[in-house]
């Protein structure tokens, strides 16, 4: 497992240095393990190796990975998408953040999984790949299809991304869901879910004809799931709602809205 630790706790192993400390008990995968870690002069030992930790801010949130023992902040620009990319620890799994704007999807994601999804899903907008982990779980198989290769590249040093490339039951594809949309056959999905990131990255993601393609690859009787960002909700827009109506407009019937949550399940 790549090592990788939080801003935070690297704050609290230099912390433990310079009160005298020999020892920490700290963790080297954000969280998903603990082990006694040996420290040494402003740094932490891995295997005989003393990694030296970098100066941090105080109000840095970040998540650190070694690379070649050093320890190297993921967090990168893109010039081909003017985005900068960056994970952020949090007090469980890290999310993604896109030029300041944080992919923070908790609840989507615990939704999707509650509902022990089955057959075969359609996952458009991979991200760190928690929904389609989530689906996976109980699902006979997973497509999940991502547009931006950088964010994968992310998701790579993520510990809890992990089974996104190693589950035998998902099936991982790079491209625009509205042009990959169109090869699959009629209801040839049992469940659909839809994340994107905002309506302005997202080319027609949240069109009247990709909610029809998503109708017709959907099986009778199944549901869409479909995150829903607050687009302009300081502007008194209710962008959620004009969805909504451009899905029933598709065919799709309201299950149920979640609006501070941001997502909705629609039926067919």
């Amino acid at each position: 497992m790549q090592v990788i630790l939080s801003s935070k706790e690297l704050r609290r192993m230099q912390e433990a240095i310079a009160a005298g400390g020999k020892e920490i008990e700290s963790s080297l995968d954000l969280g998903l393990t603990t082990a006694k870690i040996k420290l040494g002069n402003n740094g932490f030992y891995h295997g005989k190796t003393l990694i030296d930790i970098p100066k941090i801010r105080d109000d840095d949130q970040s998540c650190y990975v070694l690379l070649k023992n050093k320890l190297e902040k993921v967090q990168f620009f893109s010039p081909e998408t003017n985005i900068l990319y960056k994970l952020i620890p949090t007090s469980f799994r890290p999310i993604l953040q896109c030029s300041g704007t944080s992919m923070h999807k908790k609840e989507f994601v615990e939704r999707v999984e509650a509902d022990k999804l089955t057959g075969k899903v359609l996952d458009a907008g991979t991200g760190l790949g928690y929904t389609a982990i989530s689906a996976a779980k109980t699902a006979e198989e997973v497509l999940t299809i991502e547009k931006d290769k950088n964010v994968l590249q992310v998701a790579k040093f993520n510990p809890y991304s992990q089974e996104l490339f190693s589950g035998k039951n998902i099936k991982r594809l790079i491209g625009n869901i509205v042009q990959k949309i169109i090869a699959f056959s009629d209801e040839e999905f049992d469940f659909v879910i839809f994340d994107a990131g905002t309506p302005k990255s997202s080319d027609d993601f949240f069109s009247l004809k990709n909610y029809q393609q998503a109708f017709r690859v959907l099986k009778r009787n199944g549901k869409l799931y479909h995150y829903l960002p607050k687009h302009h909700i300081h502007k008194g827009r209710d962008f959620g709602g004009e969805a909504i109506e451009r899905m029933r407009r598709a065919g799709f019937k309201l299950i149920e809205r979640k609006v501070e949550e941001s997502y909705v399940v629609m039926g067919k």
